[in-house]
């Protein structure tokens, strides 16, 4: 068993983030079941799905029954100090894809999460590199450098992409294991 150690450290050098993911060694098979995440914007709105997509809104009452957690497998295929992770719902039924156009499209696609343990080029189109800004993640998308997961500041608006971190769309998550 290797331990993938994810981390943030500030400018001094201290730890400000760490999530310890257990990864089989090649010779294991992969984790039966993915890890789940809620993942929250900024504005706590949630993940839910909405005719088949993947919307955001604030969920409370009993609304909040619909929140999507988000499953998450890491990518050995990657830079293991970038924290790429990739991404689905669904309990790891259905993926976060970016799509293979040439401009990214985040769409759902179904598959099983685990499945993409060891197909590396498959799986990069689900993957993320997650990087911790104090108490906030982002999620930028492997296939497509530059570009985040973000929602949009009206609630029920689609989740997407964005080449435009911090400016009319939300990029920074709250991201805590469930």
């Amino acid at each position: 068993m290797v331990l993938l150690l994810c981390f943030t450290a500030t400018e001094g050098g201290a730890v400000e983030d760490m999530s310890i993911m257990e990864l089989p060694t090649p010779d294991v098979r992969p984790p039966k079941q993915p890890f789940h995440y809620q993942i929250r914007d900024t504005s706590h709105k949630a993940f839910y799905l909405r005719d088949n997509s993947l919307v955001a809104a604030n969920l409370q009452g009993e609304n909040a029954s619909q929140e999507e957690k988000v499953s998450v497998v890491p990518n050995r295929g990657l830079e293991r100090k970038r924290c790429p992770l990739i991404l689905g719902i669904k309990g790891g039924r259905q993926g976060l894809s970016c799509g293979t156009a040439e401009q990214p499209q985040l769409q759902l696609e179904d598959m099983h999460l685990t499945e993409l343990f060891y197909k590396d080029e498959e799986a990069k189109r689900f993957t993320f590199f997650k990087t911790y800004n104090g108490s906030t993640h982002r999620f930028e998308a492997a296939t497509y450098p530059g570009w985040f997961l973000c929602t949009s500041a009206q609630a029920n608006e689609l989740i997407s992409l964005t080449a435009h971190p911090g400016e009319a769309a939300i990029t920074d998550f709250y991201f805590q294991r469930k």
